[in-house]
C-alpha cells in the first residue's frame, strides 16, 4: 500500500453536485505529486478530505497505515500536513514564535524541546532572526515558509501545497519552489496542489482532474506528448510546448529548434 491511499473517494458539498468522484489515487513515500485542475475540478476539495477537514461520502483514506476517520484524523494530522492558499489564514499566533509552536502544544512536546524544535526549524526555513515579529509583517513567502517549519516541527511525513504560490509575487514563488524542492529532496513526500502546469512540471508525477474525477496520471514527459490531454481538461500548455506543436502541425519545425522548444515547454 502507497504512503497516501485514496481509494474509491467520491464528496459532495450539497448532495446535488458531485465534487469527487470515485476517486483512486496512491502516492509513494518520498514522491512529489502535483494534481491539476481547472477551477473547480475538485483539487482543493480533495486536499481538505485528506487531511481530515471534509468527510467523504464514500470511500477510503489511508495515511501512513492508519484509516482516516473521525477517531484517527488527530494521528493522520501528525503524518500530515497543509499550506494553505492564503497564509494569513494560517496564523493563530500573536509571534512568529508562538505559531511554529502552536502544533507541538497540542501534541504536549515538553516545553524544553518545544524551545529547541523552534529555534531548529526557523533556522531550518531562513526565519530565524524574525521569531518576535507579528506575522501580520511578513512578506507572502515569509508567511508560507513559517507555516511550513510549524508542520516540520511536527514531526510529519508529508506536506500538502494547496495553491500555496498561487499569492505569490514571482520572486517569492521561485524562492518558495525551491525550497520545496529542498524539502523532496531530503525524502518528505510532497503532494502540490495547482493549476499551472509550469509549477507542476517540478514533480515526479502529474494526477490531472477533470469534473471531480482523476483524468490522467503520468509523468510530465508522457503527458505532455498527449496535448490533447490537457486542452480536454481545460488546461493551458506552456507557450513554449504551444508554439512547439503549432509549428510541428505547420511542418515549419526544424530539429534544433524543436529540441530547444521542448525543453523549454516541458521543464527538461
Amino acid at each position: 500500500m502507497s504512503f497516501l491511499d485514496i481509494r474509491n473517494v467520491s464528496f459532495s458539498y450539497n448532495q446535488k453536485r458531485m465534487v469527487l468522484k470515485h476517486i483512486d489515487l496512491g502516492v509513494d513515500k518520498g514522491e512529489w505529486v502535483a494534481i491539476l485542475g481547472h477551477n473547480g475540478s475538485g483539487k482543493s476539495t480533495l486536499a481538505k478530505t485528506i487531511v481530515g477537514l471534509l468527510h467523504p461520502q464514500e470511500g477510503a483514506i489511508t495515511v501512513g497505515g492508519i484509516v482516516l476517520s473521525d477517531e484517527t484524523a488527530y494521528d493522520v494530522r501528525r503524518k500530515v500536513g497543509i499550506v494553505f492558499q492564503n497564509p494569513d489564514n494560517q496564523f493563530v499566533g500573536v509571534t512568529v514564535r508562538d505559531d511554529i509552536a502552536f502544533g507541538m502544544e497540542n501534541l504536549s512536546v515538553p516545553r524544553a524541546d518545544m524551545l529547541e524544535k523552534i529555534r531548529f526549524y526557523a533556522d531550518k526555513v531562513g526565519m530565524s532572526d524574525f521569531l518576535d515579529k507579528e506575522p501580520s509583517a511578513l512578506s507572502g513567502g515569509q508567511k508560507q515558509r513559517i507555516a511550513i517549519a510549524g508542520i516540520l516541527a511536527m514531526q510529519t511525513e508529508m506536506i500538502i501545497f494547496d495553491e500555496a504560490t498561487s499569492m505569490l509575487d514571482p520572486s517569492s514563488r521561485r524562492e518558495l519552489m525551491d525550497y520545496i524542492r529542498e524539502l523532496h529532496d531530503e525524502g518528505l513526500t510532497i503532494v502540490m496542489i495547482t493549476h499551472d502546469i509550469e509549477e507542476a512540471l517540478w514533480a515526479d508525477r502529474l494526477v490531472v482532474l477533470k469534473d471531480g474525477a482523476v483524468f490522467a496520471d503520468d509523468t510530465a514527459e508522457n503527458l505532455f506528448k498527449r496535448p490533447d490531454a490537457f486542452r480536454e481538461a481545460y488546461l493551458e500548455l506552456p507557450a513554449a510546448l504551444r508554439i512547439y506543436y503549432e509549428m510541428e502541425a505547420a511542418g515549419d519545425m526544424t530539429p534544433p529548434l524543436a529540441e530547444t522548444l521542448w525543453r523549454l515547454g516541458s521543464g527538461r
